[in-house]
């Protein structure tokens, strides 16, 4: 019976337990930040300690009452997403309460030796076309769109279980970068070089460094949770709807050349970040076909191994 009741755990609670996993394991480097006396760092351990709370309480609460209230179900379905931007904008204080210094002289050890000069130093220069300049940065800005447009045109479709399965995609592949960020930073070509030589200027340009200005952690360059989160997007999107998952992987395109283009990101962070996306979509996608095929084993009525831990149940 438990092993039953574990099958009808959908990827929803997944997702919440993954962002539990991350506020649990960024906790000592909250409370080393507090106590240090880092600038808002208190108020980012209370909501580490808040967040603990709500991610426990909503995935129990969704095992034992699936159906839920309508605000309950929204906000379970919601929360791993919702999260994101606290989360990113809590990563400098994070990353100063780890004490990890930060790997930039290393990464670009790695950037000369695999392509020489620097894909950020040097391909605008190249390329100084106003044209493809504008079309980059505006990919680049098409991330904001991406992480949330598909998992929305998705849950106002009633595809539930794409939406649930999409959503924990998204939450191992934040996770994943985000752990990397707190205790392995790199602060991108952006915050050590100036603007690459003769990159075009233009209003899209402007408003990428506006935006990055504003709202920009350091620390977050490797791997590029841009590129992670748009190669998962197009891989999990290929499951349901191929035409969107066109879409989306154009889109992810641009988003990778445009964070090298305007000097963003490092070519190996962009690298990374594909290679981490597609691993995320990989176990993703292998996990949730095996739970459908042992789902419709068990709606057949196929006799399914029993575990040893539910052999005394």
């Amino acid at each position: 019976m438990r092993a039953q009741r574990n099958r009808k755990v959908g990827h929803r609670s997944v997702a919440l337990w993954v962002v539990l996993g991350y506020l649990l394991a960024t906790l000592i480097p909250a409370w080393n930040a507090a106590r240090a006396g880092q600038s808002g760092a208190s108020a980012i351990l209370v909501a580490h300690l808040g967040g603990c709370v709500l991610a426990l309480f909503l995935a129990t609460r969704e095992v034992r009452d699936e159906r839920g209230s309508g605000f309950l179900r929204v906000l379970r379905d919601w929360a791993p997403l919702l999260a994101v931007p606290l989360l990113y904008t809590e990563l400098p204080a994070l990353i100063a309460g780890a004490e990890s210094r930060f790997h930039d002289q290393l990464v670009q050890q790695w950037e000369s030796a695999l392509f020489g000069a620097s894909p950020a130093h040097a391909t605008a220069g190249r390329f100084a076309w106003t044209g493809l300049s504008e079309l980059l940065h505006l990919g680049y800005l098409s991330y904001y769109l991406i992480i949330y447009v598909p998992p929305l045109w998705l849950y106002l479709r009633g595809e539930r279980r794409n939406f649930e399965i999409t959503i924990t995609a998204l939450a191992v592949a934040f996770t994943v970068c985000f752990v990397v960020f707190v205790y392995f930073p790199v602060a991108g070509p952006r915050y050590l070089w100036s603007a690459p030589p003769g990159i075009p200027d233009g209003p899209v340009r402007r408003l990428a460094l506006y935006v990055l200005a504003a709202g920009s952690s350091k620390g977050a360059a490797f791997p590029s949770s841009h590129v992670a989160v748009a190669v998962v997007q197009s891989l999990m999107m290929f499951r349901h709807h191929r035409g969107a998952a066109l879409v989306i992987s154009i889109a992810s395109l641009l988003l990778a050349l445009g964070a090298v283009y305007g000097g963003f990101h490092y070519g190996i962070d962009v690298l990374a970040g594909a290679a981490t996306g597609v691993v995320v979509a990989a176990g993703v996608d292998f996990s949730a076909r095996t739970s459908a095929r042992e789902s419709a084993a068990l709606a057949s009525g196929v006799p399914q191994p029993v575990a040893a831990s539910d052999r005394g149940s």
